[in-house]
């Protein structure tokens, strides 16, 4: 491969500046086991003199040092005749958008973020590094034909020839880092190579997600209209592995080349029909791979005239063919990434209201807030222990589990924060920072207060449709607390407070299918929700007091 011979020319150096010297070691041990030869510095100024003595071949740079930043470290670097053109690579826990633009905006061509995954560090290093030499023998080569200008006319059209490969392996390292996403990718890279090597159409074939068949990607490229039919055929084909020319590469991981295809069987080559129908003649297929050789996908082009076989020219093409096996390798890493960064983002929003979860991201390891109002609903299924001992353990979990769904989709409904579940028991809150009701006129405790009617209703309902005999205790209140998240690991969401105890108190003075509140939840709600007055109650640790059950709403 051409990438791979480029980087073999050169001892590669790469040189390392941040001040945590965990930081260092992680980087060196990641580097060091790929074959680089690394060169460390913990400040800038120590950084400073030391590249310009070493001048290695990349410089992993961190933004924050103790003495001078990396942003303008990179500035007196690319100031510097020496060793301004030795690329430099941010590393940073800084990923907001800014702080990129102003990494590039100094000079750097790339940038990782903090912390480190191993095969986005590497892939960017080779990447960068790829460029870098390819510069070089691009440099290198201008020198010498300037020095020999009295070479032969076959030696000056081999420069020109090179030049132009050289610039379009850098066109396509330029596109491939551009492209938002692969299929954008596909396009243009068919686009350049079949402009610059004149093939007339070119598509490309990708396994499925079992890995089982080769579809036809949206990513293709046609000189002229006539073609368009030839790709609505290709389109409607599907390769299995081994299986015309697409799955023979595939199965392979080799190029083939039929330089007539009027001389193919049907049997090798199953669209030769169409193919000469669209007066295409030519044909290469080549597989997309990486240094694993893993096949990511398949390119097939084709050409209206015969074509002289050049070395060169396919020797260009596989150069660009490892480059996409390199892309698409690195996005699959950071899709990768991204789909367990949003399994966790998930799993944490199951146990964490959303603010605290983006607290805790955003590096909050205490997290304690007083809370002046927020309401209070405890919720627990009357005679529970007689009625669990009547069923088996997995009808009495299926059976909580519908329950307490329907209770979660209502907490939902009403934009109400489900804190926990403690055995046949339910608790819910309204009023805490950053999460709203669902209706703007509705006060977090009116939301409570409607919940827990659509609970009454929901268990009625359990009980019509399966027979089960259970009900409902609800008590509620508001006052203050303080909510925050306890513990190292298996950390939960929690409130403390009197307010608390009083709510669960009030749950288990209540009465079945009652809803009992206190006097400061009805002087809330009193206008438009109908109450029934009790007699004093006793409550634990507050003596006698007067609470009210939540009938009804009053209509509009």
């Amino acid at each position: 491969m051409l990438q791979s011979s480029i980087l073999s020319e050169k001892e590669r150096v790469i040189f390392l500046v941040d001040d945590e010297p965990d930081n260092l070691r992680v980087l060196s041990e990641i580097l060091q086991a790929r074959g680089y030869k690394i060169r460390k510095a913990i400040s800038g100024t120590l950084a400073l003199a030391a590249i310009e003595r070493v001048k290695p071949d990349l410089i992993l740079l961190d933004i924050n040092l103790p003495d001078i930043n990396g942003y303008d470290l990179c500035k007196k670097l690319k100031n510097s005749e020496f060793v301004r053109e030795i690329p430099i690579i941010f590393i940073s826990a800084l990923g907001q958008t800014e702080s990129k633009l102003k990494a590039f905006q100094v000079g750097g061509v790339d940038y990782v973020t903090k912390p480190f995954q191993e095969e986005e560090v590497l892939v960017r290093v080779e990447h960068q590094l790829s460029l870098r030499f390819l510069q070089q023998e691009l440099a290198d080569k201008n020198n010498l034909l300037e020095e020999k200008n009295k070479l032969l006319e076959q030696e000056v059209c081999d420069r020109r020839q090179s030049e132009s490969e050289t610039r379009l392996l850098l066109t396509v390292s330029q596109t491939l880092e551009k492209a938002a996403d692969l299929d954008m990718a596909f396009q243009e890279i068919l686009r350049i190579l079949c402009r610059s090597i004149h093939w007339d159409f070119a598509e490309a074939w990708v396994p499925n997600e079992e890995e089982t068949t080769l579809d036809c990607h949206v990513g293709y490229y046609a000189q002229s209209p006539e073609l368009t039919s030839f790709r609505e055929e290709s389109c409607k084909l599907r390769f299995n592995l081994g299986e015309g020319l697409p799955g023979r590469v595939w199965q392979s991981k080799a190029p083939e080349y039929f330089s007539d295809l009027s001389t193919v069987p049907e049997s090798v080559f199953c669209r030769c029909y169409h193919a000469a129908q669209a007066g295409l003649k030519v044909v290469l297929g080549i597989p997309i791979l990486d240094e694993t050789e893993t096949v990511f996908a398949v390119l097939v082009f084709f050409a209206k005239q015969p074509l002289k076989f050049q070395a060169r020219a396919f020797q260009l093409i596989f150069a660009v063919a490892f480059q996409l096996g390199s892309l698409l390798r690195r996005k699959q890493a950071e899709y990768r990434l991204k789909q367990e960064q949003e399994k966790t983002e998930k799993l944490l929003l199951n146990i964490l209201p959303a603010p605290i979860a983006q607290r805790l991201y955003q590096g909050e390891t205490v997290i304690a807030d007083r809370v002046e109002e927020a309401s209070i609903l405890f919720a627990d299924l009357v005679n529970f222990t007689d009625f669990s001992s009547r069923k088996t353990p997995l009808e009495l979990v299926k059976l909580l589990d519908r329950i307490f769904s329907e209770f979660d989709l209502l907490a939902q409904k009403y934009c109400l924060e489900k804190i926990k579940t403690i055995g046949d028991a339910y608790m819910v809150v309204g009023g805490l920072p950053g999460i709203h009701c669902a209706q703007e006129s509705s006060s977090p405790v009116e939301a409570i207060a409607r919940m827990a009617l659509d609970m009454l209703t929901a268990m009625q309902q359990f009980r019509e449709e399966t027979g089960e005999v259970l009900q409902i205790r609800v008590g509620i209140h508001v006052g203050e607390v303080v909510a925050g998240v306890i513990g190292l690991s298996k950390f939960s969401y929690d409130l403390w407070g009197d307010a608390v105890n009083l709510a669960s108190r009030l749950q288990s003075s209540s009465l079945p299918d009652e809803i009992q509140v206190t006097s400061e939840v009805y002087k809330r709600l009193h206008k438009k929700f109908f109450f029934q007055k009790r007699e004093l109650v006793r409550i634990k640790g507050k003596g006698q007091m007067d609470t009210y059950f939540l009938k009804g709403m009053i209509a509009s």
